[in-house]
């Protein structure tokens, strides 16, 4: 039985009634200026049982303030209950705006197979180009020296491709309704990302060649694309990704090999800047042009026990092999992969630690998967700018703990502040995995290039050093920014409306099944 009981004129308490935890509600949010709203009430439901009313605005769920939540959370936190759940509410008389109600009129009454079939023309074409035009690029194409071939590199793109299909792909399962499309998709676009790639980096250095070394290079870049796919999982369609994946692969290739490697000769052999820093702030850019996130699917995007289950086999995958891609470029000289690979072990540690620390004291005691599946891996994003110097493992497990604290602080602090205020909606919180830990170790190695100078790894003198791993800094989240915000505005301009009319986070929109 629900209840509903009035506490004044604007505001009541209503008790919702779940037979299990996976009951459905029959309600959907919206994050307005002044809080989280009711955006629409299934007909019949629980939620309309209860007496909840399109428009009210939502003050507490079981005794959680909802005035700083996002609309997911809100979702999610009302989702995860079971039994009797106590949600207070009012009605100020507060209207969505029309433009709102049509869009999630609209989505609730389209067909996901017709979006799909009219989606098809442009998705398939799309991937046809591509390998049309790699069969024209590399049909007369050579294979590297086979001086520079060795199974150690083959091991290293072995352990790459896991992280980047297996463990970028499993991360983002903790969509409950997306776990095929956040690995299924995660493959399409990698290997478009990786033809890309192949054939722009190639271009660009005046090698074509196919070897071991240039598809690691590909990987990279892969990499970059999957950490921007992270902000716009689950909004951005599979048709708008492999546009992304293009435009990404190109725009990557440019910052790395013309701008932080080339122009400035930049030390950054984890990808601390190219990779992390580019691909996050690109998909942060790219998120904030397709605007905030105002669909009545929004409430889609939560987690289950299964589906969290999942993300953390991504996690413990991009854990285990992460020292592998920090140590990638220096599997000839043992030093080198020796620092590469003893920080990153010790940053990760670091990070880790911090990460269940914070998590447990900022939420009275319990940890957060969201805190735990993510920013363990933060100390492996802020060591690679520095890996190889001698920094000593101690210095490498405190950058480790700091960029663990940094990013926890990102989630629970900054994403609701950045979707409430700025309308930027990040997905899988790739500004706190990627993009903060990466502007924290990218300003570190300006005072650990300082620190521990060594002539035969860096390309200018002390103190030049410095300022050139500043410059990269600020040129990469510039290039990245821009180019992310320009890229997601032609991907949006293809078809607005039909975007705004998609459901997401579904993947029965994209996928045969039941």
């Amino acid at each position: 039985m629900n209840s509903v009981s009035m506490e004044s004129e604007t505001s009541y308490s209503a008790i919702v009634s779940k037979p299990s935890q996976d009951s459905k509600v029959g309600i959907s949010f919206i994050a307005k200026d002044e809080g989280v709203h009711v955006s629409s009430i299934v007909p019949g439901g629980i939620a309309d049982n209860a007496g909840i009313k399109t428009g009210d605005r939502i003050i507490f769920i079981n005794g959680h303030p909802a005035g700083n939540l996002s609309a997911h959370q809100a979702a999610s936190l009302l989702r995860k209950g079971d039994g009797k759940i106590e949600i207070i509410a009012e009605n100020p008389d507060v209207n969505l705006d029309d433009g709102t109600l049509e869009e999630v009129a609209s989505a609730a009454s389209l067909d996901s197979g017709k979006i799909a079939s009219t989606m098809s023309d442009g998705l398939g074409m799309t991937i046809l180009i591509i390998q049309v035009v790699m069969v024209m690029v590399i049909k007369t194409g050579e294979y590297g020296s086979l001086s520079d071939f060795s199974m150690k590199q083959y091991s290293i793109f072995r352990d790459i491709m896991v992280m980047l299909l297996l463990g970028f792909g499993y991360l983002m399962t903790f969509l409950e309704k997306y776990g095929l499309s956040a690995v299924g998709l995660t493959m399409l676009v990698t290997v478009l990302n990786m033809e890309c790639n192949l054939l722009i980096e190639g271009g660009l250095t005046h090698d074509l060649s196919i070897s071991l070394k240039s598809i690691i290079n590909a990987e990279f870049s892969a990499a970059a694309l999957l950490i921007s796919f992270g902000a716009l999982i689950g909004r951005a369609t599979p048709l708008q990704m492999c546009l992304i994946a293009i435009f990404e692969a190109m725009f990557y290739a440019v910052n790395k090999v013309t701008l932080v490697g080339g122009l400035l000769d930049a030390e950054d052999v984890g990808g601390t800047i190219t990779i992390h820093m580019f691909g996050a702030f690109f998909g942060l850019a790219a998120a904030y042009a397709l605007g905030a996130q105002r669909k009545e699917s929004a409430s889609n995007n939560a987690a289950s026990r299964v589906s969290d289950v999942f993300s953390f086999l991504g996690t413990t995958l991009l854990w285990v092999y992460w020292p592998s891609f920090v140590g990638a470029t220096e599997t000839g000289v043992a030093a080198n992969e020796m620092r590469c690979l003893e920080n990153t072990i010790m940053a990760l540690i670091g990070s880790t630690g911090a990460a269940f620390y914070l998590s447990q004291l900022l939420n009275g005691g319990k940890f957060d998967a969201v805190h735990i599946q993510n920013s363990t891996l933060a100390g492996g994003v802020a060591i690679g700018a520095t890996a190889r110097l001698a920094m000593g493992p101690g210095m490498a497990f405190i950058v480790g703990l700091a960029a663990g604290l940094v990013s926890v602080l990102g989630y629970f602090y900054s994403s609701p502040f950045l979707e409430k205020k700025f309308g930027i909606y990040d997905t899988c919180g790739v500004g706190n995995l990627h993009g903060y830990p990466s502007v924290f170790g990218g300003l570190l190695s300006i005072l650990l290039v300082y620190l521990y100078p060594n002539p035969d790894l860096l390309q200018h003198a002390v103190g030049m050093q410095s300022l050139v791993q500043l410059g990269a800094v600020t040129a990469t989240i510039i290039s990245a920014s821009v180019t992310g915000y320009l890229t997601g505005i032609v991907v949006l301009a293809i078809n607005p409306s039909y975007f705004a009319s998609v459901p997401d986070y579904e993947d029965m929109v994209w996928w045969l099944g039941e």
